[in-house]
């Protein structure tokens, strides 16, 4: 039940947003890496927006036209708190959003049980 939960929340926030103006990715941020027990794993967050089915509430969730989107740590500790631990939102946003994908078909990044290719040693 919950993964079905997410893939319609994951589709309904994309489709709620596709007519939002989408600001730029600063250069900086165009590749960020996180540092992480089991390894870093490096997001090319360009390749990702330049995807025709996202948009930035993808991930940005809480962003709105006109302010200063926060960077994913703002919200999401390594603890779990108001918002889930970085480690589950990652997961379950990164991991449920490959999945969705493939199952339509489409080719996508790892999925559950592919640790390795995300997280590099």
């Amino acid at each position: 039940m919950r993964p079905l939960f997410l893939v319609v929340a994951f589709v309904l926030g994309c489709a709620g947003n596709a007519l939002a103006e989408e600001p730029a990715i600063p250069a900086d941020k165009a590749v960020i890496q996180f540092d992480t027990k089991l390894g870093v794993v490096t997001f090319n967050h360009q390749m990702h927006a330049d995807l025709s089915f996202t948009q930035c509430t993808s991930c940005h969730h809480t962003w709105k036209p006109g302010e200063t989107i926060k960077a994913c740590h703002a919200c999401h500790q390594k603890k779990e708190g108001e918002s889930p631990a970085a480690k589950t939102a990652f997961h379950t946003r990164c991991i449920g959003c490959h999945e969705y994908t493939v199952g339509k078909g489409e080719p996508a990044g790892p999925q559950k049980k592919m640790c390795k290719l995300c997280h590099v040693k």
